[in-house]
């Protein structure tokens, strides 16, 4: 651990280059940021596959009758669900960057294998393997960014990985159309779909593994200048690097403080939306009068809006934009949307379109909550099991969502609409409720040390790097 210049051997640098944190950080942009964007972008692009693959005829080549294809998509999220902790225990003890680059690896051979069921058992079973394989990659995601940006650096950063889901959106509208144009060959379209997303995602896992650093001290790109600099300006956020050693004491405080609690039920509430957008936006799109071919281009523009959304609200919190107002102005368009797709009559198709778009500002909060997490817990154990209570709640809300589109309730799926626009206004209220806890919280931290004097820039990174919760380190302040 860094506690002071004197860690740092200088002797190879001239002592006279400044270093800025500025050029450092655009280094590490420049290195990780690339790999992790494309990490999430294809394990969400095979999310987008199923959607699309329903609509290409999927479901009758395998023979899948009522509720089961919702159950392909909720089983993924039951496997995630319970394999959750077992990733959990392997980002404690080894590198996030290794864990993502297997996981991912191991999402390409599953993705890959979707081309082969011929029922829905078999289909079924790879699903959950995949399930298991992605419970690793936000929760890495999330690792990696707090271990190279500050709190509101990461914010920006998560929402630029996070784009990976837009463009996923965008990309698989597109691939999806264009292997509905495969024809005369002895492989169905939507199969040789599945076998090119599983072979890019060996390539990216591949990629990760050999690539990423494991952690700012032990990375080759970065001189022991440039790592003392970036050191320092981590010291900021007083969330420190990985500690392998699991601490029981911080598992237990993390069981009895209520933000990650309300940060799961939060992340329920969003992905309950956001999951039955992603899987059942082609089948709604089709439902307003659309053929398949054009649903899988009229879905496209969904991506764009979730970029914009997520790009737009992140940079500004990365500024210092309140997250909880940003979470509020994210949630009021994709309630009208919601509204305008639930009661508008069939006849208007535009208006149908335009609120299929506007529920697609639903995205970006969980990118808001990610920065939370990033932002809010402190003690390398207690991270983890914060990011393994988000990773429930989104887990959750993707089991629930689309078991809401129920086979009776087709072609209008009127239940399903209306619950997406309940969770949709209490996802703005727990947001309030997190919002005024933090504030709080750093009213009583602040009146604690109304008379003392500043700590020196060497009890800060102390501080910085000693492993302590956010609990037990009374100088550490929330951001909301």
């Amino acid at each position: 651990m860094l506690h002071s210049k004197s860690k740092m051997n200088f002797d190879d640098e001239n002592p006279e280059e400044a270093v800025s944190a500025e050029a450092v950080t655009r280094k590490v942009d420049y290195r990780i940021m690339g790999i992790m964007l494309t990490c999430y972008f294809l394990q969400f692009l095979d999310k987008v596959a199923l959607n699309y693959s329903n609509v290409m005829g999927m479901s009758q080549d395998i023979g899948l009758v009522n509720n089961q294809f919702s159950y392909l998509a909720t089983f993924f999220f039951v496997a995630f669900f319970f394999f959750e902790p077992v990733q959990g225990f392997f980002l404690q003890k080894f590198s996030p960057s290794k864990v993502l680059g297997l996981n991912v690896l191991l999402w390409g051979v599953f993705s890959a294998c979707c081309a082969a069921p011929t029922n829905f058992g078999g289909m079924l079973t790879v699903r959950i393997l995949l399930g298991c394989a992605e419970a690793a990659i936000s929760p890495c995601l999330l690792l990696i960014t707090t271990m190279w940006y500050t709190s509101y650096e990461g914010s920006f950063r998560s929402g630029i990985w996070y784009c990976g889901l837009g463009l996923g959106q965008i990309f698989g509208g597109l691939i999806s159309y264009l292997f509905q144009l495969v024809s005369n060959t002895s492989i169905r379209g939507w199969r040789i779909m599945f076998i090119v997303i599983g072979m890019l995602n060996i390539a990216a896992g591949l990629a990760a593994y050999f690539t990423l650093p494991d952690n700012p001290l032990s990375c080759k790109f970065l001189t022991p200048k440039e790592k003392y600099v970036l050191l320092t300006k981590l010291t900021e956020s007083k969330v420190g690097i990985q500690n392998k050693r699991l601490v029981k004491s911080q598992f237990w405080e993390l069981l009895c403080d209520i933000q990650p609690w309300l940060l799961c039920l939060l992340a329920i509430t969003v992905s309950f939306s956001s999951s039955t957008i992603s899987t059942f936006s082609s089948t709604d799109i089709i439902s307003f009068g659309f053929t398949s071919r054009e649903a899988a281009l009229l879905n496209m523009p969904s991506g764009i809006v979730s970029i914009f959304s997520t790009l737009v609200s992140t940079y500004f919190v990365m500024k210092g934009f309140p997250r909880w107002i940003a979470n509020t102005l994210l949630l009021i368009p994709a309630i009208i949307g919601g509204a305008l797709m639930s009661f508008l009559p069939k006849s208007n198709q535009a208006g149908l379109l335009v609120g299929i778009y506007l529920i697609n500002f639903i995205v970006a909060p969980l990118a808001i909550i990610y920065s939370w997490v990033g932002a809010n817990f402190s003690g390398y154990t207690k991270k983890i099991g914060a990011n393994l209570f988000i990773m429930f709640g989104f887990a959750i809300g993707n089991i629930v969502g689309p078991q809401s589109y129920q086979h009776k309730d087709a072609p209008d799926y009127y239940p399903a609409k209306i619950c997406l626009l309940v969770t949709q206004a209490l996802s703005i209220i727990i947001t309030w409720v997190i919002a005024f806890i933090y504030y709080r919280r750093n009213k009583s931290r602040d009146e604690e040390q109304k008379d003392e004097l500043p700590l020196t820039e060497d009890e800060e990174l102390k501080l910085a790097w000693s492993n302590l919760t956010d609990f037990e380190n009374r100088h550490f302040r929330y951001k909301y």
